[in-house]
This record gives structure tokens, C-alpha cells and sequence, in this order.
């Protein structure tokens, strides 16, 4: 059961059904719900008539057949509730306002060299106080809460991300998500900032409709989340922990972390050390010949790690696929999987079935897209989080 924000009488699991239906149809009408829930007509059309009523569907054109009465096709109302997003990341703070078609409305990026509190505490809630102003009064009404999407345990990686020691040791006391919950008087949804980006791909990417993957996020820090069934696995909250996970340096037989050795942090660094930018990675300018030079050599290192986690990943859950996606420039994401492709190969993989690694399509707002479709997850999924 979940609670409808307009009254809160607890929504029955079959509103929740006939919604996700219709979400993953597009549009459908009263017999085409019937069949599909199995419910008489006379149920379905309550049940329509319910949502449209509570303004989570609009009727579309009615469509004539050959034969009895014409067709309504139903559709979710974008306007039917809203959300917003917060993503806050290692160098960046993105918001969103969300529509109930997982549209993003506005978004807003503000952009540092590392998280500190109290700078970020009073962005975050002026942005969120901004977005909210900007919703029209009907979109304002139903409103049902904020997702945030932010890495774990902040307060450690001041010495991966460059920050003076000390500076981001607040973030260990810090309570993001109840202050953000008092200030504004709604649900406030956590999760992590590449476990967003999964869900993200779930939800609004994924054109081949896997109901299982596993989802790796090369941003800044690497990262990642899992599919399962078609819902988010978050085990006990870490699942998916992909930048935590050991990778061996071939040269040395050094054992480090993937998010030392597959993050784009890293290829950054080396990058701006000998004076050159590193904006052709991202805006998808051909890379000069130093350039491409070093980008040539932190990819050596990332997809050979990236494939040992992706057989790791295959030998324990076996998914339908492993997708890689990244906010770099779509050649040198190209570049980057056929890499980890062609690495998985040179891997011993006795025992194993078939690997399929794709691209993921959710893209760069992946990770904010995904944080505003949390608060949406909470009072409409069908099921639970895993």
C-alpha cells in the first residue's frame, strides 16, 4: 500500500498496478487493462475512473474500431505529481524538478573542487526553495517529495579527491537528508549518487528493456548499481558497490580500489599535471595527439579493472547484461566499451555463460534523473525497493 498525497487514504496495490501498466505501455485502455490485470471490466473502469479523477491519468483521443464502442486510450499525467532531485556529487551539485512522466522540468548545476557543508547545505535548499517556486500551483499540489542521490561515506575520500585534510570531516555528522526532510516538510528519499544512475537506466533508458543488469558508472569516481527483476537491489544499502571492489595493476601486481584506478578523477589529474585541458573529453572535440596519449593510458588501466569486475559480476548473478555508461563525450565512451569488451575476452572465462556488455543510454544526468525519480519509486512503485 502506498499513501496518495492528495488525501492520504492508502492507494490499493491495484491503482499501483493499472499505473505501472500504463507507464510501461505508454497508453492503454479499460480492455486492454482488463486483460492484462485480469480484473473484470467493472473494476477496471473504478479503477480508471479513480486515477483520472485523482488526476494521475488524462484520456486520450477516443480510437474507433471495427467493431462495438471506441477505444479510450489512458495515459499518465505528466502533471499528475512532481518531484525534485538533488544529486550531489565529488565536484558537482545538480537539482531537478521532475514531472510524473519522469520529464525533467528545470535543472539547475553548481559546480566546486570539493563537497563542504555548510556551503552546500544552503545551495541545496535554496535551489530545491527556487524549483519550487517555479512549479505552476497545480504541479505545487502534488508535489510528493525530493530524492537525494550522494556518494557514501564523503568524509572519506578527501585524499582521493584533493581536498586539504579536515575540510570535508564534517560530512561524517552530518545528517543531509533530515535537514533537507525539516526544512521543507516532505519525504525525503536517499540513495547513492550510481545507485540513482541505475535506476535512472531502469526507468528511462535501458531500450532493450532488461529486467536484470548490472550498471557501471564512470563519472569522476566510478561507480555502480544492480537490476534485479526490474526493480533496484540495494541489498542492505551498498549493493552494486563497484568502485570499492580490488583491482590489480598489471604492471606492478599493486592492489588498489577501481575508484583509483577507473575513475576519471585520475584521468583528469594526469591530464591538467602536464598543462593541458580536459574539455575534449567531454564535449566531443577530436583529442590532440598528447591528449589522446594520455587518455590511451588511463584507459589501458580502467577496462582492464572495469572487466574484471564485469566477470566477477557475471559469475555471481549471472544478469542480462552489463552496462557501462559515463558522463565522457559518446566517441570516447565508444572508445571506452569497446576497451572493456575487448579486455573481458583476454580474461579466463571458463565456467561462465555468455557476457552481454552494452552501453547505457541514461547519460550524463543519469544520477540526478535517477534521484528525482526516487520520491516517485516510494509512493507509486508497484513494489517495494528491493
Amino acid at each position: 500500500m502506498t499513501t496518495d498525497t492528495a488525501t492520504g487514504v492508502l492507494k490499493p496495490h491495484n491503482d499501483r498496478l493499472f499505473l505501472h501498466l500504463i507507464r510501461a505501455a505508454g497508453s492503454m485502455s479499460k480492455a486492454d487493462l482488463t486483460r492484462a490485470s485480469g480484473l473484470s471490466a467493472q473494476s477496471s473502469t473504478v479503477i480508471v475512473n479513480r486515477l483520472v479523477s485523482e488526476g494521475l491519468l488524462q484520456a486520450g483521443k477516443a480510437v474507433r474500431g471495427r467493431v462495438g464502442q471506441p477505444s479510450t486510450p489512458y495515459r499518465l499525467n505528466p502533471d499528475g505529481a512532481t518531484s525534485i532531485g538533488v544529486k550531489l556529487g565529488r565536484r558537482s551539485l545538480e537539482v531537478v524538478s521532475m514531472s510524473f512522466d519522469y520529464r525533467i522540468l528545470e535543472r539547475v548545476i553548481h559546480r566546486y573542487d570539493f563537497p563542504q557543508v555548510a556551503d552546500l547545505r544552503g545551495r541545496i535548499n535554496d535551489t530545491i526553495a527556487t524549483l519550487l517556486d517555479h512549479l505552476t500551483p497545480t504541479q505545487r499540489t502534488r508535489f510528493v517529495g525530493i530524492g537525494l542521490a550522494l556518494p557514501d561515506a564523503l568524509a572519506d575520500w578527501e585524499d582521493t579527491i584533493g581536498a586539504p585534510t579536515g575540510t570535508m570531516a564534517d560530512w561524517r555528522d552530518t545528517d543531509l537528508r533530515g535537514g533537507i526532510a525539516a526544512q521543507f516538510a516532505v519525504p525525503v528519499t536517499a540513495l547513492n549518487d550510481a545507485a540513482a544512475a541505475c535506476l535512472a537506466e531502469l526507468k528511462t533508458g535501458n531500450p532493450n528493456t532488461y529486467a536484470s543488469f548490472v550498471y557501471i558508472y564512470v563519472g569522476t569516481f566510478i561507480g555502480g548499481g544492480i537490476a534485479l527483476g526490474g526493480r533496484l537491489f540495494s541489498g542492505e544499502g551498498h549493493a552494486g558497490a563497484i568502485g570499492s571492489m580490488p583491482a590489480e595493476r598489471a604492471a606492478s601486481g599493486d592492489t588498489q580500489q577501481m575508484i583509483d584506478t577507473a575513475s576519471l578523477h585520475h584521468l583528469e589529474s594526469r591530464t591538467t599535471t602536464v598543462g593541458l585541458s580536459t574539455s575534449a573529453y567531454y564535449n566531443g572535440a577530436p583529442l590532440d595527439a598528447p591528449t589522446q596519449a594520455i587518455f590511451d593510458s588511463w584507459l589501458a588501466d580502467a577496462a582492464s579493472t572495469i572487466a574484471t569486475a564485469c566477470v566477477n559480476a557475471q559469475a555471481l548473478l549471472h544478469p542480462q547484461a552489463i552496462l557501462i555508461d559515463t558522463s565522457l563525450s559518446v566517441p570516447l565512451k565508444a572508445q571506452l566499451l569497446a576497451a572493456v569488451q575487448q579486455a573481458t575476452r583476454r580474461l579466463d572465462l571458463r565456467g561462465l555463460a555468455q557476457m552481454t556488455i552494452g552501453s547505457g543510454t541514461a547519460g550524463v544526468t543519469a544520477r540526478a534523473t535517477g534521484s528525482g525519480i526516487a520520491p516517485f519509486q516510494a509512493h507509486f512503485a508497484l513494489d517495494p525497493p528491493a
